[in-house]
């Protein structure tokens, strides 16, 4: 039965019993499943235009009732029903905020792993008779040259055909073989598979020039939103793991193929490709069961650096082209965190340097006194949205900046479009001004209108406080209707307690094992998107970010993204990130005995 997907108009063939969310996988179209298909999040809900839209599966109550009239169903419960017409969303995702953030580092120089070279290889005669190989060999410097049997296929018709050909080189080997001189076709791709974004970048290896950049919410997250809940489902069942490596496999694919389209280059051109993520991610895109990874002693399969080809992971680039799987630190402290280190001076920052890469997961590095520690804690989903009540992903109509003044609440949206609901920057920039200006004391609590008189709060911020029997709401946006304000519960605020306190014990402990206190720390480098849109005052006033000077706290854009490419590009890169695995020290959080004790104190604002 016949399914499409507006406003990308994707019409895919699902079959008698799917939902719509499990279709749009398989139909490479994004719709966010946080809770994997439960229906507890409400964040994957579509309109159907055409279709059955008799039966309303909405058993934890995620639409409402004008929702449910006007066709409005949660994508993940409603099953597909023949020649369904499904609209979308229209969204400015992460996803393209985040390709936005790719920069390589000042001073950058490439030093590509594969190189063409155009020679001309005399004609087979009856004087010379030498194979098609040795009169390659004669041609170049060289003759220790390995030829694969995917390039011995290639050659009779190349050399019948053309005495000027481009051979393609890495390590001595000969890995393709063309009529003519394509010197500069010579393409790589590096690949960012974030837990909720995936970034794939073409590069020209020869001019270290990016040709085009894909970038698309992670298909994977239709299996859940964090990585305990995908590593769940790939413990389901056997063939789960089959089927979530193909989501990000086929994601790829996609990306490629589209930048051939673009681009006008052939895909067996692109003769590298390296990738990151975090140590799940890896597992997964490699086909490497990751269960350990979800229980104690969270001991990954593998650590170091993997190399495999590409026709072994049905990546449709060059068959021969070299898949290089960057080295993970540690269970949960992944290839990503590695690619971000080496777009930094944080190896050789004797002082005290903090890297943040904040997420699902806070993967923390710090540096000081000769030691490099790392380690990561969950922080939860509160940063991307997803345990907030209205909170959503960084999309059109997502508040992203929150300021609370005397004369009341100003808000800025994506696309300065209508409030629909808070991204991770304006959760952080809610809170921090809540707490900025007393709304939220320091133990979390949103207080009542009458303590807030007390404290001698203007009328025009008084007005946004909605008090409910059991809690109140702060109302960040009133809609004309009153049906569709967007609103701070008491809820969202402890859910904003429990990550921001995560990542500040985890903090607290790093400097406390190596030594450096907080006036002693020179820098902060925040890792991705997330860390280019918040608001460092609002993160250190609800305790996410050490008490420092502003000026000492740096973006990174996104370097998973950026790192990646570094090592696409440079074999010192590659080698660099490598050693940076191997020196830094992992701390596991779970086996300190203060750690809980560190956690209860940073739940205070």
């Amino acid at each position: 039965m016949k399914i499409t997907f507006l406003p990308q108009n994707i019409t895919w063939e699902a079959n008698t019993g799917e939902t719509i969310l499990q279709a749009a996988v398989k139909a490479g179209v994004n719709i966010d499943g946080n809770c994997a298909g439960s229906g507890t999040c409400g964040k994957c809900k579509v309109k159907v235009l055409e279709g059955d839209v008799s039966q309303c599966d909405d058993h934890h109550h995620k639409l409402t009732e004008d929702e449910i009239e006007a066709g409005y169903r949660l994508a993940c419960c409603h099953q597909v029903t023949d020649g369904m017409v499904i609209e979308m969303p229209e969204s400015e995702t992460t996803a393209s905020r985040k390709k936005k953030l790719i920069r390589l580092p000042e001073g950058f120089v490439p030093r590509a792993a594969v190189t063409k070279q155009c020679i001309e290889v005399p004609a087979a005669s009856l004087r010379n008779q030498n194979s098609d190989e040795a009169r390659i060999k004669g041609a170049l410097p060289a003759e220790d040259l390995y030829f694969p049997l995917e390039t011995l296929l290639k050659l009779p018709d190349i050399t019948k055909n053309s005495e000027e050909i481009t051979i393609t080189l890495r390590d001595g080997e000969v890995i393709d073989v063309e009529s003519g001189n394509t010197e500069r076709e010579n393409y790589g791709v590096a690949v960012d598979i974030g837990t909720t974004t995936v970034v794939i970048m073409l590069w020209n290896v020869v001019s270290g020039e990016m040709i085009d950049i894909f970038a698309a919410t992670n298909p994977q997250g239709a299996y859940g939103a964090d990585v305990i809940s995908r590593i769940t489902y790939v413990m389901e069942q056997e063939e789960n793991l089959d089927t979530i490596q193909k989501t990000i496999i086929d994601c790829i694919n996609k990306a490629v193929s589209a930048f051939a389209e673009r681009e006008g280059i052939k895909t067996s051109n692109i003769y590298q490709m390296t990738v990151v993520g975090n140590t799940t991610m890896s597992h997964i895109f490699l086909g490497v069961n990751p269960a350990q990874l979800a229980l104690a002693p969270f001991t990954p399969v593998f650590t170091a650096a993997v190399d495999t080809a590409a026709k072994d992971l049905n990546l449709t680039i060059c068959p021969e082209a070299q898949v290089h799987v960057s080295a993970n630190i540690a269970g949960h402290v992944g290839s990503d965190i590695t690619a971000g280190i080496i777009t930094t001076d944080l190896m050789e920052c004797d002082k005290g340097h903090l890297f943040i890469d904040i997420g699902t997961n806070g993967e923390i590095v710090l540096t000081g006194n000769g030691r490099a520690v790392a380690c990561s804690t969950a922080a939860g989903p509160a940063f991307e949205g997803s345990s907030i009540k209205q909170g959503m992903r960084a999309a059109r109509g997502a508040i992203e900046r929150v300021d609370i003044l005397d004369s009341g609440v100003e808000i800025a949206t994506i696309g300065d479009a209508q409030p629909i609901g808070i991204c991770g920057s304006g959760i952080i920039d809610a809170v921090g001004e809540m707490i900025r200006v007393g709304i939220v004391d320091k133990s979390g609590r949103l207080l009542s209108r009458e303590k807030l008189v007390k404290k001698g709060l203007s009328e025009n911020i008084l007005r946004h406080v909605k008090e409910g029997e059991k809690a109140n709401d702060f109302v960040l946006y009133f809609s004309e209707d009153g049906k569709s304000d967007v609103v701070i519960t008491q809820k969202d605020v402890r859910e904003v307690q429990l990550a921001k306190a995560a990542i500040s014990a985890g903090i607290t402990i790093m400097m406390k094992e190596i030594g450096v206190k907080e006036d002693q720390l020179a820098k902060i480098s925040i890792a991705g998107a997330f860390g280019n849109y918040i608001r460092n005052t609002s993160a250190i006033h609800i305790g996410l970010l050490p008490k420092i000077e502003e000026e000492k706290i740096h973006s990174l854009g996104n370097s998973a993204g950026i790192g990646a490419s570094m090592i696409l590009l440079s074999c010192d890169s590659k080698e660099e990130a490598e050693k940076v695995a191997r020196e830094i020290e992992h701390i596991e959080l779970a086996a300190r005995s203060d750690f809980q004790d560190q956690y209860m104190m940073a739940m205070m604002f």
